[in-house]
């Protein structure tokens, strides 16, 4: 068989990172984190196939469109006591309505946190593969 008589299926994916989204939540398992709410931050990659686009927004993913179901599935949760159930919600919606995304990652900052002494931040990070995807 020749080079050119081979069937080769292309499986070429990039990765579009979204980084820096801010948005507020009111996030916590505690009476108080509930009570006064947080400023988190997100990055989000998405999982796409960048070959045969015809340089066409219609051929790929709108990465704008990705951005704004996030803020809005956010606002529309309004209250979230755990990060991991946020990104559960977060990578489920994705999954279902954006069908040209194979997979996702989320990574979700939280500022504050109740812990005597502690000074830093809490990060999760979540990814999932979109296996029913074409």
């Amino acid at each position: 068989m020749t080079l050119g008589t081979q069937k080769t299926e292309q499986n070429s994916f990039c990765w579009i990172h979204l980084n820096n989204i801010k948005t507020f939540l009111y996030l916590g398992a505690n009476e108080f984190e509930e009570k006064i709410g947080q400023n988190i931050t997100i990055k989000l990659s998405l999982k796409i196939k960048y070959e045969h686009t015809q340089d066409n927004l219609e051929n790929t993913v709108d990465y704008g469109l990705v951005y704004e179901f996030v803020l809005q599935q956010i606002k529309s949760l309004n209250k979230v006591k755990l990060l991991e159930y946020l990104c559960e919600q977060l990578l489920n919606g994705i999954q279902n309505n954006f069908p040209n995304i194979y997979a996702a990652k989320i990574s979700i900052e939280k500022g504050y946190v109740p812990l005597k002494h502690f000074t830093g931040y809490v990060v999760i990070e979540a990814e999932k593969e979109f296996s029913t995807q074409k």
